[in-house]
């Protein structure tokens, strides 16, 4: 087993339908051989390749290894031995720029090619709507737009079969709004059910791979439909694969190394769309033989800020649910938020244009489509909203509870979470060693 930032880690690779491809058995041999006390199990989110997984676990564990024998923490995690299982999963990118950031070829051949790998392992209704968007690609690349919307109304057909129903509702959401929303830049006016006549405008999901940056950029005019339209598609099914990724994948990891030793301590912590996956891991571990998760971490997850809430007025009951009424992680469930994550408060709620439900409200607590980065956990009788403390200063956690900690404020100067790559920094992971060491 490697070393990564003074951590024993081991990369557990996990392909697009989550089935482990290897690091699994290396790392269950060395919790068993070491007396490894406690797992750390760490996802990464959407877009981001090997290279951004790694440099976000190291960077994340280098502040949290200083941390471990801090005096706040009143030495309970000294002498535990910490092992990381560092996941790696397909979170396939289609980039609108290189590095330079000068306009990347959107040909339809590329385009096709990138649909073509994206279908792979959909159900064959799903690859059919896949076919029907390649069909048109040329056509829709040269501004037909018969040829546009029915790539759209594809895509629409997508979002209302994701696994989760969180996109629920928007069968009736006219093709064309949805169009508008890419051929205008960075806003478009629309109209609809409590709208208002606001401007919405759909962002660019391309995620930079440093810390402390912000995806700034939205859709430019300069890229076209072609490339806005391959992002969102693909963050809607990575949105469903990381799930998967979670549900299978994950559990598989945890239940193996929990049977190598029974006494081990598991901490999940999942990042954007990987706090999806750790989350659908917690709910598919209920499953017998149940195994609880000893605390969870979701930092900025981009996934509905009702999905660990009941049944509440018009919104559903939350998809995660049965992982906080079933117990299906021992210590609180802690998520950290931030006004400053556009990401989650705009590229995950591009369905909120789609549904022009509250257009006003996009991404904020007011949306239906808001996600928990941005707002938190929201709608949940457990809850209790703290603002995210200065590293060394202590926490109060109870078990049975979520406690969104709110990063928007700007202390010394500096915003605690400025964006939504920013959770590697000594603030963040002081939450997860006050958290652990309650376990």
């Amino acid at each position: 087993m490697e070393k990564l930032s003074g951590f024993d880690f081991q990369a557990v690779r996990l392909d697009r339908k989550g089935k482990v491809e290897d690091g699994l058995e290396a790392l269950t041999a060395h919790v068993k051989a070491a007396g490894t006390t406690d797992v750390i199990v760490m996802c990464h989110g959407f877009r981001n390749d090997e290279n951004d997984a790694r440099a976000l676990y190291g960077e994340f564990l280098k502040n949290l290894g200083g941390q471990l024998g801090h005096a706040a923490l009143g030495g309970k995690l000294a002498g535990r031995k910490f092992a990381v299982a560092g996941a790696l999963w397909p979170s396939m990118v289609f980039k609108e720029a290189d590095d330079s950031g000068a306009a990347m070829s959107a040909g339809t051949e590329a385009a096709a090619a990138f649909l073509r790998r994206l279908k792979d392992g959909l159900t064959v209704k799903r690859q059919k709507r896949i076919e029907t968007m390649i069909k048109m690609l040329k056509a829709a690349a040269g501004g037909d737009r018969k040829a546009q919307l029915k790539m759209v109304a594809s895509l629409i057909a997508l979002a209302v079969e994701l696994k989760g129903g969180e996109f629920a509702g928007i069968a009736a959401v006219a093709a064309g709004a949805l169009l508008d929303s890419f051929n205008a830049g960075d806003q478009v006016q629309v109209s609809g059910p409590g709208s208002g006549g606001a401007s919405v405008g759909i962002p660019s999901l391309d995620l930079p791979a440093g810390g402390g940056g912000e995806a700034q950029s939205l859709f430019g005019k300069v890229f076209g439909f072609v490339p806005k339209f391959l992002n969102l598609t693909t963050f809607l099914l990575m949105f469903e694969r990381c799930g998967v990724v979670g549900e299978t994948g994950l559990t598989k990891a945890v239940r193996e190394v929990t049977k190598a030793r029974p006494e081990v301590k598991i901490h999940l912590v999942g990042h954007s769309l990987g706090g999806r996956a750790v989350t659908a891991c917690a709910k598919a571990l209920l499953a017998a033989p149940k195994t609880q998760a000893d605390s969870m971490l979701l930092l900025q997850a981009a996934y509905s800020h009702y999905g660990l809430s009941p049944q509440k007025g018009s919104h559903p009951r939350g998809f995660f649910r049965d992982v906080i009424e079933q117990g299906a992680v021992k210590q609180p469930v802690v998520a950290t938020h931030s006004q400053h994550d556009s990401v989650v408060g705009f590229a995950y709620t591009s369905m909120a244009a789609l549904s022009l439900n509250n257009a006003r409200a996009v991404g904020d607590e007011n949306s239906r489509f808001g996600g928990i980065g941005r707002n938190g956990v929201l709608d949940a009788p457990e809850t209790v909203n703290l603002d995210l403390k200065l590293a060394g200063q202590p926490y109060s956690f109870e078990t049975g509870r979520i406690y969104n900690l709110d990063g928007s404020k700007e202390v010394g100067g500096k915003k605690l979470i400025a964006g939504h790559s920013d959770i590697r920094n000594a603030n963040v992971t002081w939450a997860l060693a006050s958290l652990m060491a309650r376990a």
